[in-house]
């Protein structure tokens, strides 16, 4: 099976660290083997530390943390996350391991399985992955770290995307986009300004198309390319009015085939290349092919996401100003598709519980050498404290949205893995013209994410 959208993501941009939007099949497809079983220890160190601010010991220990990822020179985990713990907290040796992301998830699971995981490990949001959040938190492995600071300062979003059963497990490092880079400098010929409603954007893309310039390129021969536009559109659809609708889908409240859910995602989606905004021959194109027909300005827009800002705004055989902009919806207020990133959570089986909450305050609180060190990495879009105000000013207009609320993750993060594919394999189908209707890729959706829920 092809990697996914968040795989996709995750080994081309290590530097979110989003293992996204869309993980790798690795990632995603393991799910129901999320280990399970009780671990010793882990009620009473969850009920002893619940709800008591974290003070860490005095005497000298040892904490072990793992996560994944390739070490590089200078490495934030390996190298500079340890020293300056050990400046903060002089008694509290931080050792921590960083494996290959295949690696990483086959150690995990064993070390749970056999009561050693280390202190502190990498999770991902909600059910994204073996290392999910949910599945991890389900099974008894994790700590509740809802009372720390760090969790409010990450955001709703943040929060919700580490959130099982009313209680926070983990916090973000950063997060990801999905939206719209544009041609400025063709935008300002004729007069367009940025859409904040469908229509809009649909005028937006007929007044292109007559002037003969193609609105959208896209490279869906990478089929992962098709969320990009879809998931923009289920962000403002579908979310705003039930957040949990993908909680829903697995108890059955809620199924792909309700009518005004996603066959109007589909239908709106599916409309831009019946109207022909899309290049033609789209199924044809790869995704850094379609990149390099934007550079180049051979079309007004493509969607993608910030993971490929270098890409995009790279030189081309012409020059002009790149935007970026949140696809809008039929609503009257506009949403951005947004993933939290993988962040550190506290096994709950740990003898240092308070000490590891200290490390995690510590670390997020916006400020401390420890998130500055990490902000100047590069790899993560700060949401808050240092470096949110130096992001690249092509985010602003996402991260006021996130920061208010008004963002949601990107849809298949709560999917067992496979449904994705068969929605993009069903709307390539659809928009390939063999027949496929709105109705067949719903029903297939459908039909797919029961038969992953029952395995």
């Amino acid at each position: 099976m092809k990697k996914r959208l968040l795989a996709t993501i995750l080994s081309a941009t290590m530097a979110i660290s989003l293992l996204v939007g869309c993980g790798s099949k690795e990632q995603t497809n393991k799910q129901s083997e999320a280990a399970t079983g009780e671990v010793a220890g882990t009620e009473t160190a969850a009920t002893e530390t619940a709800g008591t601010e974290a003070e860490p010991a005095q005497e000298d220990i040892t904490i072990t943390m793992m996560v994944s990822g390739t070490a590089a020179e200078n490495d934030f985990e390996t190298e500079q996350l340890p020293n300056l713990i050990q400046e903060k907290f002089p008694n509290i040796t931080l050792e921590v391991t960083k494996l290959p992301d295949d690696q990483y998830y086959t150690t995990l699971k064993t070390k749970l399985a056999a009561g050693e995981c280390p202190d502190i490990i990498l999770v991902q949001p909600k059910y994204a992955g073996s290392n999910s959040v949910i599945g991890l938190a389900e099974a008894g492995y994790l700590l509740d770290i809802s009372d720390l600071n760090a969790v409010q300062l990450a955001g709703a979003a943040a929060e919700d995307s580490f959130t099982y059963d009313g209680k926070v497990y983990a916090v973000a490092q950063g997060v990801s986009i999905l939206g719209t880079f544009y041609n400025k400098d063709v935008f300002a010929q004729y007069n367009l300004e940025v859409p904040t409603t469908w229509d809009d954007f649909l005028n937006v893309c007929e007044t292109l198309k007559s002037n003969g310039v193609t609105p959208i390129v896209m490279g869906d021969k990478d089929a992962y390319v098709m969320q990009f536009g879809l998931y923009q559109i289920a962000a403002n659809e579908i979310y705003p009015k039930d957040s949990a609708y993908d909680d829903k889908l697995r108890t059955g409240e809620t199924k792909f085939t309700d009518e005004g859910t996603w066959d109007k995602v589909i239908e709106m989606y599916a409309s831009l290349y019946e109207k022909g905004y899309v290049r033609e021959g789209s199924l044809g194109l790869g995704a850094s092919q379609a990149i390099q027909e934007f550079v180049d300005g051979k079309a007004a827009m493509i969607f993608d996401g910030n993971f490929n800002t270098a890409a995009i705004t790279a030189q081309g055989e012409v020059d002009f100003e790149r935007g970026y902009f949140p696809l809008p919806g039929t609503g009257s207020e506009v949403y951005a598709a947004m993933a939290p990133g993988a962040g550190p959570a506290i096994y709950s089986g740990t003898n240092h519980a308070d000490e590891c909450k200290a490390i995690l305050e510590y670390w997020f609180d916006g400020e401390s050498d420890v998130y500055v060190a990490a902000a100047n990495t590069g790899r993560w879009i700060m949401t808050y404290g240092y470096g949110a105000d130096s992001n690249d000013p092509l985010f602003d207009t996402f991260l006021d949205l996130y920061n208010n609320g008004k963002a949601f993750y990107w849809c298949n993060q709560a999917w067992p893995a496979g449904t994705e594919t068969e929605m993009e394999t069903k709307f390539a189908e659809l928009i390939g013209g063999t027949g496929t209707t709105v109705e067949d890729v719903t029903a297939s959706m459908q039909s797919m994410l029961e038969s992953l829920l029952e395995e």
